[in-house]
């Protein structure tokens, strides 16, 4: 026997339809007037009171005056006329409530629409997993890469509020009228929610952790989610992410096979460390290739140069610069030997303003100056003597790939309040390519900066110490910015008061910091997560851009250099691009541009100061001073020559 009275059961089952939502309460709504129109239309009937010819015409007549339609009661009795009082008072009390319902009802939807959860209906558009501060980057790059595709859209599902999402995209980016931006709040990592995003027609998929989540496990939860789902399409997702952990890189690449291009923030980071500090001009190189300003890597299938080699191939474009073959096979050829030729199904690789902007020359005579190119004033690289400022658990991965790219006999000296370094330090073996050296000092002190050989240092790297080991204590990720920005700023005054020849190369964490310490001496570099969210965009359009920025990252293969000018030519003489196009093939090498040094700026103080030019038009004649450099792409370093 059931314990609940049939008043409770009742009252249960009426509060459960009205909490239903606006349908529920309508529905009872209108059986209360029903009721009440079906009553008093049958009182007045029976007491003979209606003028109506059946109780079926009052009925209506009363079911019209309940929908405020009209009321005329003037041609019955006084009985008749206070009975229809009755449906009056219903008919207003039946309207305040519908238009009540309805404001509510589209007030609810109106702030169900504010939250975003409402699903979005699109197709071949980015979608982003996550939000950050690396979020506004990613948006406007792939907001500058859609300039020439009308009614492109970019959809970012996070845990964030919609309208504060969107308030700091309308802010950072400004007017795009290419471009729809559609913001959606939601959890990345629920297989309901990304069905709010029209995850299945995607062209491309980014992944964003948390800055709290040091373990990526958002991310490994948020793949897993994409790549379980029981309502996934058949063909295989484009995803593109960046990692932290290396156990939960390899387990995203188990469980996700060929879907998703993963960068390892640690090694990407460094990688671009170890090279830009030992180059001069090489940041502002990387950072043009990496962002959609000016020129990026752009793939065609020229099958009009089909045959020919890779030779014949760089010398076939004036406003493109060709840097290797994308094989049928979906193989990287980068600076293949020049005699390497472009067969059927093959595309070349090229770097070039648009991709529409690569076409063939048609000029018909060569502009090469035979005469011009010398091979034989090649200048040795000098030995480096490089100080570090700070370590953390990637400082070891630096110091190599320093190794792996530095002249023989240079040395580095590190200088850290921190015993794990000492350690670390001291188990390292020199050889004639790298010694290393240990001070114990506090980079964040002025006095202590003071007491270090500044003078002997060609190259400064700050980095952020994640750990204080000293005082086993872990900083936020504010106080390391802190420490970065104080030693930074009191590297520079040393450097600018000592009139030192030093470049500087600083690491922060975060992204937002970097604005308030770039300056317009391009030679320092400001190294942060912004150069992860531009790689992470170029390859969300085009897939095969993974392996060629893992190439020439990676000092085990083709890297970029920039070599003086004679090694290449003769000074004196104005020459076209194509002479260095063709002096650096002789030498198993691809000119992608140069550095020069401009005219005395006021601005600068006296400072030398550089600019580049990536893709350059090979037909202009250039008039290069000695102390410019090459641009080019090699399979070795210069100490290897």
């Amino acid at each position: 026997m059931s314990k609940y009275s049939l008043k409770e059961r009742s009252r249960y089952f009426f509060d459960s339809t009205l909490s239903s939502g606006p349908l529920g309460l309508l529905v009872w709504l209108g059986l209360f007037s029903i009721t009440v129109i079906i009553l008093v239309a049958s009182f007045v009937w029976i007491i003979g009171a209606s003028p109506k010819e059946s109780i079926l015409e009052q009925a209506w007549f009363y079911t019209l005056t309940s929908l405020g339609a009209f009321w005329n009661a003037e041609g019955g009795t006084w009985l008749f006329r206070l009975s229809s009082l009755v449906v009056v008072f219903t008919a207003i009390f039946v309207i305040g409530t519908l238009i009540s319902i309805l404001t509510s009802a589209f007030s609810l939807k109106v702030e169900q629409l504010k939250k975003g959860r409402s699903r979005v209906i699109e197709s071949d558009h980015s979608l982003i997993l996550g939000w950050g501060e690396e979020t506004l980057i990613l948006i406007k790059e792939l907001v500058t890469a859609n300039e020439n595709r009308p009614n492109s859209c970019i959809t970012i599902l996070a845990k964030e509020d919609k309208t504060l999402m969107e308030g700091r995209i309308r802010d950072y980016i400004g007017p795009h009228k290419q471009t729809r931006i559609v913001c959606r709040n939601g959890n990345p990592s629920s297989v309901s929610d990304l069905e709010l995003v029209s995850i299945n027609t995607a062209k491309s998929i980014m992944l964003l952790g948390s800055i709290n989540d040091k373990a990526d496990l958002s991310i490994l939860k948020t793949v897993l989610a994409i790549i379980n789902n029981p309502n996934r399409r058949e063909e295989p997702y484009h995803i593109v992410t960046a990692i932290n952990s290396p156990k939960v890189l390899d387990s995203i690449k188990m469980i996700s096979k060929d879907e998703i291009e993963i960068i390892h923030k640690g090694e990407f980071v460094t990688k671009i460390e170890a090279q830009t500090l030992l180059q001069a001009g090489l940041s502002l190189v990387i950072t043009d290739l990496l962002d959609f300003k000016g020129d990026e890597i752009y793939f065609k299938n020229e099958t009009k140069l089909v045959g020919k080699s890779y030779k014949e191939a760089s010398h076939s474009y004036n406003t493109s610069t060709v840097i290797g073959f994308h094989k049928s096979n979906n193989e990287i050829l980068l600076n293949p030997p020049l005699d390497t030729v472009l067969e059927a199904g093959d595309e070349i690789i090229a770097i070039s303003n648009d991709d529409d902007t690569i076409k063939i020359s048609e000029q018909s005579k060569s502009l090469v100056d035979k005469n011009a190119i010398n091979l034989h004033n090649f200048i040795p690289p000098k030995a480096k003597n490089i100080l570090i400022l700070g370590w953390n658990l990637h400082t070891i991965k630096l110091i190599n790939h320093i190794y792996e790219n530095t002249p023989k006999n240079s040395h580095v000296l590190i200088a850290a309040s921190c015993d794990h370094s000492k350690i670390q330090v001291e188990k390292y073996i020199s050889s004639d390519n790298l010694t290393l050296e240990h001070i114990e000092t506090d980079p964040a002190e002025r006095a202590h900066l003071e007491n270090l050989p500044f003078d002997s240092i060609d190259h400064v790297v700050i980095l952020p110490s994640y750990e204080n080991e000293l005082n086993e204590t872990t900083q936020s990720m504010n106080q390391l910015d802190a420490n970065t920005l104080v030693t930074l700023l009191n590297v520079r005054e040393i450097r600018d008061n000592n009139n030192y020849q030093l470049t500087i190369t600083s690491e922060l964490m975060d992204i937002e910091n970097r604005s308030l310490i770039e300056t317009k001496d391009n030679d320092d570099f400001v190294v942060s997560d912004h150069l992860i969210s531009l790689a992470i965009a170029q390859i969300a359009e085009n897939k095969s851009l993974s392996p060629i920025f893992n190439s020439i990252f990676d000092p085990a293969d083709n890297e970029i250099y920039l070599k003086p000018i004679t090694n290449y030519i003769n000074i004196g003489e104005p020459v076209s691009f194509f002479t260095i196009v063709e002096a650096a093939l002789l030498q198993n090498e691809t000119a992608l541009g140069y550095r020069y040094k401009l005219a005395d700026i006021p601005a600068f103080k006296g400072k030398e100061h550089y600019d580049i030019v990536i893709n350059p038009t090979k037909s202009n004649l250039v008039d290069f001073n000695p102390d410019d450099k090459i641009i080019v792409l090699a399979d070795d370093d210069e100490r290897s020559k």
